[in-house]
């Protein structure tokens, strides 16, 4: 191939103080330690606060194969190995493209001696395409905007995993974050059982069975939407009923929003059919100029790759309670601080005893609330032969969205 260079002559458009990070509108702190690897702090666009905090907690990978040992198969990759501890050194290139700016990353030893892991997190700018367009067709004016985004990204490599996490802050005010999944499968001999052909996965080689399995991805999001008390509500798009007034012609339908006032009533799963999202509403007061209504930002699940299920192993299983903040897509919370990693502080020997199922068991109110949103997603991986030896990126993640927090487009002035 010949050559692709990403040129910035005048320099790249963010600024660097320390571990604050100020970009077009955006602010926010980069923090990372040994067990999340990188964590944003204090997430604000023009001064008005978003995010209190946010990282991935969690991780579970069961695999599908029910013959021994697999079934005991389910790695918690990070409470088990710390994406911390795990992640790369980067490297200009194939790791970060363009004009870089790396954070160093200082982590404890197994005697608590902290130690410097360079480069663990990458910044850089992208160009993302149109961001806006529109012709007028009357006499054929064009006005058009090319989309900037500020990427934080990090890598782990967990054993034979790789592991791409990308934070990415755009222009109109939302924020996606962006799972990349490389390395190598885990693989093994057919089980004694399938007599040499494989029920539970897929002859990539001659003799080499790659197994079906999840990655299961856990998200803590400290929400702060114009400030401290947030309330979350799930909106679906339905189907209106043929009505003689209401809906005479079949073709209405319409949002539908009903608030998750309790713990148990926010746990939810994603439901595609109906264009399912969570929205956190400010709760102090703070509206919207036009609407009137609450200042706002919605979870949208899926938007980095197509829809996954939850969990699918038995709820009986071990794996299914050690790792049950998967067998939804949103858990909400009161924050309290004690509350941090959604199977326990200890996973190596968790029991399922500890975690998001324990914490919201009381059914505490989360409405008008300091919450904290756990949003568990992920891929659902059936291996094939194209993946094998190393495999090409699967994408997944999901989008913070604003929601009549803005007056109008946030991104109409760009020169």
């Amino acid at each position: 191939l010949k050559a692709l260079d990403v040129v910035q002559p005048d320099g790249p458009s963010f600024e660097v103080t320390g571990n604050l990070v100020t970009w077009q509108k955006w602010s926010f702190r980069v923090g990372f330690n040994y067990r999340e690897g990188l964590v944003l702090h204090d997430v604000r666009y023009a001064g008005r606060p978003i995010l209190h905090r946010a990282s991935l907690v969690e991780m579970a990978v069961p695999y599908g194969d029910p013959y021994p040992p697999h079934h005991r198969k389910c790695a918690f990759d990070v409470g088990d190995y710390g994406l911390g501890y795990c992640a790369n050194s980067l490297e200009l290139g194939c790791d970060c493209l363009g004009h870089i700016h790396y954070f160093d990353a200082v982590l404890p030893d197994s005697s608590g001696t902290p130690y410097v892991k360079k480069k663990a997190i990458c910044m850089h700018e992208e160009d993302q395409g149109i961001l806006w367009k529109h012709v007028e067709y009357r006499n054929g004016h064009s006005e058009s905007r090319r989309s900037r985004e500020l990427v934080i990204s990090s890598i782990a490599t967990v054993v034979n995993y790789e592991y791409l996490f990308y934070w990415r802050f755009k222009q109109d005010g939302m924020i996606d974050f962006e799972i990349k999944l490389s390395g190598e499968l885990s693989t093994n001999l057919p089980s004694m059982e399938e007599d040499g052909l494989p029920t539970h996965g897929v002859m990539v080689s001659p003799g080499v069975n790659s197994q079906v399995h999840q990655h299961m991805f856990c998200a803590r999001l400290d929400m702060a939407v114009d400030g401290q008390k947030n309330s979350v509500s799930e909106i679906d798009v339905v189907a209106q009923p043929l009505h003689p007034k209401k809906n005479p012609y079949g073709n209405a339908f319409m949002a539908v929003e009903n608030k998750l006032e309790t713990e148990k009533a926010a746990v939810r799963t994603a439901d595609s059919n109906k264009a399912r999202v969570w929205k956190v509403s400010n709760s102090s007061g703070v509206t919207n100029r036009i609407t009137g209504k609450p200042t706002a930002y919605k979870l949208v699940p899926f938007t980095r790759g197509p829809a996954h299920p939850i969990m699918l192993v038995d709820p009986s299983s071990a794996v299914a309670k050690k790792g049950a903040f998967a067998q939804a897509h949103l858990w909400v919370t009161p924050h309290a601080d004690d509350e941090r990693y959604p199977s326990g502080e200890y996973t190596p020997q968790g029991d399922g005893s500890v975690g998001l199922p324990d914490w919201t068991a009381g059914n505490r109110n989360v409405a008008e609330e300091d919450i904290v949103l756990w949003h568990a997603f992920g891929v659902c991986h059936l291996p094939r032969v194209e993946d094998f030896p190393v495999m090409p990126c699967e994408i997944t993640g999901f989008s913070l969205k604003p929601e009549n927090f803005f007056d109008g487009n946030p991104a109409i002035d760009l020169p």
